[in-house]
């Protein structure tokens, strides 16, 4: 939680803390009963919530705003929540979940979120809050995803979605009442405290209101307008009637409701942009068109000052790069009410009805050419490094940017760069969805540039992988290659890149000798070219390498390159880069299946607290190391830990996948497998009811995995004495292990030492000691002495030779004191011991996911 002892939002003798509340609006009038009618329903009851609709412009947020500083000392915490996009609300949430003290994961953001509405329904320390949600497009969806469900709070929502009536998900009516246009005295009102001298003689005042139909936004902008403009007012009403009456002829009768603001924006612009003699105006006109094809979020100052350049164009002079004439145009902006300024955040926002009209007055060549001037600005707030856990949070705004002006239209090789970054984003944060709508835009765009296009497509490519969809994806990867060949020759790098999409590909459909024969000549080429200086590509290549020797059960390989591979990447991006952490991990995979587990567990430790550190610990990527860390606890006997990861693990990768894609489900084997060393038998025995038919689907005859699926399934059901079936789901994986691996490989034993426990189970003792001999001898012919399937093996095959009557006590106590020194003498495996009894093999040397 927050620091000190007091309520997280303090008491009531003290102000609220307020997050990211608007100012108050100075010029705000009229709305007294609409703000009495709120506050006295958001006070009937705890959990009250109440829904400010009505018609862009009309004033939502402002009474809003209003109510939140009005009533502010009956709350101890009021946070504003941005809610146009699940992007702006998600940033809010992020934010105050710092606040509350709740630890915050930018790598599965729905997880905060959902901390947040748990503290803030039973946390009484944070007090009594209010949460305004405001420009909530889908209030249904706002209310599933984001509205708490209880605690000492209340909720006020605006929305345009203004029907009648409104639920939440636990059958609770949302009051709430659609805000109409001022009338006439509250124009009036308005229009005196923006222009007093504009209202004079009688009946121009109510002229004016008449004309801008009564929208607050309109009165507000056009009475700041003539408050500094030397032109006449008559003269005003003659011009904006002419542009009036030509915009509503134009215009279908669903945009008539822009048309006042519309024409008034029309007399401004031409006054700010005839001013020869200041070029604030013509700046100012530059930067609301620029911002018209931006999302409608808050901008920071220093989106616009990073763009350096941009102003030296012709005809150009924005305030790109330039913090006085930034400041002096913002200013100018403020004071026009063409924005509202938060100067505690440093941002400004246009309202999105203005952004709407700014769009819809422009011709179409002046469209274009703003919306690619967005573009670039976006492109000059690119930081360059997706992968990078500091850069989140400007990449979800990126992001939201890059749909609002459909950046993927540019032809600008640094916009359509961008467009790339976000796309691995998204897919480094497990927004697979999201990633997949921008990559088809950029695929469909992009045919004029066959570069831009293939790492668009190999992009795609990726996505359909993780969701394995690898026949699709080896179809398409390699006619990627095929092209690239045909452009570059076989050395180029787009070359090679599309080439490793082919081998990733055959990997995931277990043709392991393909994909290793690929990942080699990647390997060789990229340092053949580098030398003894490996680039980026090289260790990538590398570190595929390694992986695809794991596949195969050649650990002591895997191993050396991973090791090398380590060094030099750490030397290169550092020792807490991504890359190098997965290489780490790859490395900590390996150890466990050499039998080196503590070495394995400490190296997987240290290697998730650095993805902590780096904020990335719920990632894809760290994903794995809670798989991994989950399977090397439960093998060294410290179950309850083992069971607690893979809790965690399963969790999260519910939230980043669906329930039957490959990560997931290699995280249910892992965790059915914990549940039955932890003794929860009925929670694993429906696990291993459901999880085989997916597994078969989604692999292909020659991948291994649905065999370590069937091993583990088998060490659910002899938990619960069905020898039997254990014995077909062990027949079965040791067969399909042996087709893919060949007979008497080390990735065979584990089947073939349970196997052997379900025909003893079965009372076929004498098979059993048959099955155990040979596979003793297979694990010293491939395996040290001290590998835990060996000694697994020898234990099993000491208890099939005593029950057939032979004397083994010696043996047995020297093998107990291997086993004690090996593990410790709390060890499950020491401990049971105490009489002959056989032990499972639950280790899974193939597990990269």
């Amino acid at each position: 939680m927050t620091s000190g002892t007091g309520p997280i939002g303090g008491s009531r003798d003290h102000p609220p803390v307020m997050g990211g509340v608007p100012p108050a609006d100075p010029d705000f009038t009229g709305r007294e009963a609409i703000l009495e009618q709120i506050h006295e329903a958001l006070q009937r009851r705890e959990g009250a919530r109440y829904l400010i609709g009505g018609g862009s412009g009309v004033g939502k947020s402002l009474i809003a705003r209003q109510y939140a500083h009005r009533y502010a000392e009956h709350y101890d915490l009021i946070w504003w929540v941005p809610a146009a996009t699940d992007i702006d609300a998600n940033g809010s949430f992020l934010r105050l979940a710092e606040q509350i003290g709740l630890t915050v994961s930018h790598d599965h953001i729905a997880r905060t979120v959902q901390g947040v509405r748990r503290a803030l329904t039973r946390d009484p320390r944070i007090g009594s809050w209010l949460l305004v949600f405001d420009g909530a497009a889908d209030i249904e969806t706002l209310v599933s995803d984001y509205v708490p469900e209880g605690g000492p709070g209340r909720v006020l929502i605006t929305s345009r979605d203004h029907r009648r009536p409104r639920w939440n998900r636990v059958g609770r009516l949302i009051d709430g009442r659609v805000v109409p246009r001022l009338d006439t005295a509250e124009s009036l009102s308005l229009l005196r405290k923006v222009c007093p001298e504009r209202v004079e003689p009688l009946g121009t005042g109510e002229r004016l209101a008449e004309h801008l139909e009564h929208l607050p936004l309109a009165l507000s902008q056009v009475g700041a307008f003539l408050r500094e403009s030397p032109l006449e007012t008559e003269e005003f009403f003659e011009r904006f009637q002419e542009r009036y009456t030509d915009m509503v002829t134009r215009m279908g009768t669903d945009d008539e409701h822009t048309a006042p603001l519309a024409a008034a924006w029309a007399i401004q612009a031409e006054e700010l942009l005839g001013d020869t003699d200041d070029d604030t105006g013509r700046a100012v006109v530059e930067l609301v068109r620029l911002c018209a094809f931006l999302a409608p979020l808050p901008l920071s100052r220093s989106f616009f000052t990073r763009a350096r350049g941009l102003g030296d164009a012709p005809g150009r002079r924005g305030p790109f790069g330039d913090e006085v004439r930034l400041d002096r145009v913002l200013e100018f902006m403020r004071r026009r009410r063409l924005v509202s300024v938060d100067p505690g955040n440093d941002t400004f926002h246009l309202h999105e009805l203005f952004q709407e009209v700014i769009r819809d007055s422009m011709p179409l060549v002046e469209k274009l050419r703003y919306r690619e001037l967005a573009r670039r600005v976006l492109a000059h707030n690119d930081p360059g490094e997706p992968a990078d856990p500091a850069h989140r949070d400007r990449y979800l705004v990126l992001h939201a940017h890059v749909k609002e002006s459909q950046a993927w239209s540019s032809r600008d090789p640094r916009v359509r760069s961008l467009v790339l970054n976000v796309i691995d984003f998204l897919t480094e944060t497990g927004e697979y969805p999201k990633a997949v709508g921008v990559a088809d835009q950029a695929v469909n765009a992009w045919g004029d540039d066959p570069a831009s296009l293939m790492h668009a497509r190999l992009r795609r490519n990726k996505i359909r992988r993780i969701h394995s969809e690898y026949a699709t994806a080896l179809a398409e990867a390699r006619d990627i290659h095929r092209e690239q060949l045909d452009r570059g020759g076989p050395e180029a790098d787009e070359t090679l890149e599309a080439l490793r999409a082919v081998a990733i590909a055959l990997s995931g459909l277990a043709r392991f000798d393909e994909a290793e024969h690929l990942f080699e000549q990647i390997l060789e080429h990229r340092r053949a070219r580098t030398g003894s200086e490996p680039d980026a590509h090289t260790l990538e290549a590398a570190h595929d390498y390694a992986q695809v020797l794991q596949e195969q059960g050649r650990f002591d390989q895997a191993l050396l390159v991973s090791e090398r591979n380590l060094r030099e990447r750490a030397a290169l991006l550092g020792p807490d880069s991504v890359p190098t952490l997965r290489t780490d991990l790859n490395l900590g995979l390996t150890l466990m299946s050499l039998g080196r587990w503590e070495e394995a567990r400490d190296r997987l430790e240290e290697c998730m607290e650095r993805f902590e550190a780096i904020s990335a610990a719920e990632t894809p990527h760290a994903l794995q190391g809670l798989l991994f860390l989950a399977l090397v606890h439960r093998d060294l006997g410290d179950t309850e830990t083992g069971l607690e990861y893979s809790s965690r693990a399963l969790a999260l990768y519910r939230r980043h996948y669906p329930p039957t894609v490959r990560q997931t489900l290699y995280c249910r084997v892992v965790h059915m497998v914990t549940l039955t060393r932890a003794g929860r038998r009925d929670e694993a025995a429906e696990e291993a009811r459901r999880v085989l038919p997916p597994t078969d689907e989604r692999f292909p005859d020659g991948h291994p995995f649905p065999a370590w699926a069937r091993v583990g399934i088998g060490i659910v059901l002899r938990a619960q004495g069905a020898f039997t079936r254990a014995a077909v789901m062990d027949q079965a994986a040791l067969e399909r292990l042996q087709r893919i691996y060949g007979p008497g490989s080390f990735t065979t034993l584990p089947a073939a030492l349970n196997l052997a426990t379900d025909l003893y189970g079965s009372e076929r003792h004498a098979d059993a000691r048959e099955l155990d001999a040979l596979t003793e001898a297979g694990c010293r012919d491939l395996v040290a002495d001290t590998h835990p399937i060996l000694l697994t093996a020898r234990r099993n095959h000491l208890v099939s030779r005593h029950t057939l009557g032979e004397d083994v006590k010696e043996e047995w106590s020297e093998l107990r004191r291997t086993l004690a020194e090996r593990f410790g003498s709390a060890h499950p495996s020491v401990a049971s011991m105490s009489s002959y009894t056989r032990q499972d093999c639950d280790v899974l040397p193939v597990m990269v996911v």
